[in-house]
C-alpha cells in the first residue's frame, strides 16, 4: 500500500509499443474506497487530461504505469461517478469532520493497494507545523459524504 502522493507525475507507458502517453496527475474513487481509474496529463504542445480506468491498467510500478492499449484513455468527462483528489470533483483539501462533530484536519492524500483496486486510508493534515510536532493523522477507508464545505465520514478517532 502506497500513498498517491508517490504515483504522481509517473510517466504512463503504452505495453505494446513502450511508448509514453503522458504521467499520472490524479486518481479517482468512490465514496466507498473503491479506485475507479486515473487522470493522464497527455504530452504534447496541447496537452490534455484523459481518464483510464482501472481495468485498463496493467501494472503500477515504482518508476512507471502500464496501460494495455492507447485507445483504453477516454475524455474526463466519462468519469462521471466518484471523486479524485484534485481535478474535476477534487476533495483535497477539504476540511474532514466526524459525525460526532470533531474536525480531524484537511484531506491531503490517499493510500491504496494498486493490485487490489481499493483504498486503504486517507491521510489527513493539521497544516506544517502541527505535522512536525504530531506527524499526520490517518483515517481507515470509511464510507464518506462529500460536502460543499466539508467531508463528513462516520468514525471516531
Amino acid at each position: 500500500m502506497r500513498t498517491f502522493s508517490h504515483l504522481k507525475g509517473l510517466p504512463v507507458y503504452e505495453q505494446h509499443t513502450g511508448k509514453t502517453i503522458g504521467k499520472v496527475s490524479d486518481i479517482c474513487f468512490t465514496n466507498t474506497g473503491k479506485v475507479q481509474g486515473l487522470i493522464i496529463e497527455s504530452k504534447g504542445w496541447f496537452s490534455r487530461h484523459r481518464y483510464i480506468p482501472l481495468s485498463a491498467i496493467q501494472a503500477i510500478g515504482v518508476d512507471g504505469v502500464f496501460i494495455t492499449d492507447f485507445h483504453a484513455l477516454q475524455p474526463t468527462a466519462s468519469f462521471q461517478t466518484g471523486y479524485s483528489l484534485y481535478s474535476q470533483r477534487g476533495i483535497a483539501g477539504k476540511p474532514v469532520i466526524t459525525t460526532n462533530g470533531k474536525k480531524l484536519g484537511l484531506l491531503e492524500d490517499v493510500y491504496f493497494h494498486e493490485q487490489l483496486g481499493i483504498i486503504g486510508g486517507y491521510e489527513i493534515t493539521d497544516g506544517f507545523f502541527a505535522d512536525l510536532m504530531e506527524g499526520k493523522k490517518r483515517v481507515n477507508t470509511v464510507p464518506f459524504t462529500v460536502g460543499e464545505e466539508a467531508i463528513i465520514v462516520n468514525t471516531t478517532m
